[in-house]
C-alpha cells in the first residue's frame, strides 16, 4: 500500500493564504490618517495663480535635441569627422595639428598618423 507525499504542497498552500487573505474584510483608513496625508499632498501643490516655473534656455535646448544622450551623440560623431579630417590632410602634405611640426619624422618613419599607415600598406 503506497503513501501519498507528506510533504504539502507549496502552491495550494499559497493560494489558500491568498484566499484567506481575500475574505477577510479591509479596514478603512482612520480620519487621522486621511487628514494627514490630505495635508501633505495640499502642501505640495504650488500656490493657487501662481505662475509657471522659468525653464532655463540650455534645458529646452537639450530636450529639444533629444536629450543628454543625444547631445552625447553629437559630440561624438563631431570629434570623429574633425579626426577624420584632419587624418585626410596627411595625404597633401599638410602637417595635421596633433603632429605639432613634426610632420616629416612623426608621419614617414613611424608611421603612425591617421591614414598614412594604410596608404603604405597598399
Amino acid at each position: 500500500m503506497t503513501r501519498g507525499s507528506e510533504t504539502p504542497d507549496p502552491d495550494k498552500i499559497i493560494e489558500q493564504m491568498l484566499d484567506d487573505l481575500a475574505a477577510e474584510p479591509m479596514p478603512d483608513p482612520s480620519d487621522d490618517l486621511m487628514k494627514r496625508v490630505l495635508a501633505d499632498a495640499a502642501a505640495h501643490l504650488p500656490p493657487p495663480g501662481g505662475a509657471p516655473a522659468a525653464v532655463p534656455w540650455w534645458r529646452e535646448l537639450v530636450q529639444g535635441i533629444g536629450g543628454w544622450g543625444a547631445i552625447g551623440g553629437l559630440v561624438a560623431a563631431t570629434v570623429a569627422g574633425f579626426a577624420i579630417g584632419l587624418g585626410a590632410l596627411d595625404a597633401t602634405g599638410v602637417d595635421a595639428v596633433w603632429t605639432l611640426g613634426y610632420g616629416e619624422n612623426y608621419g614617414t618613419e613611424l608611421g603612425l598618423d591617421a591614414f598614412g599607415w594604410a596608404l603604405e600598406e597598399g
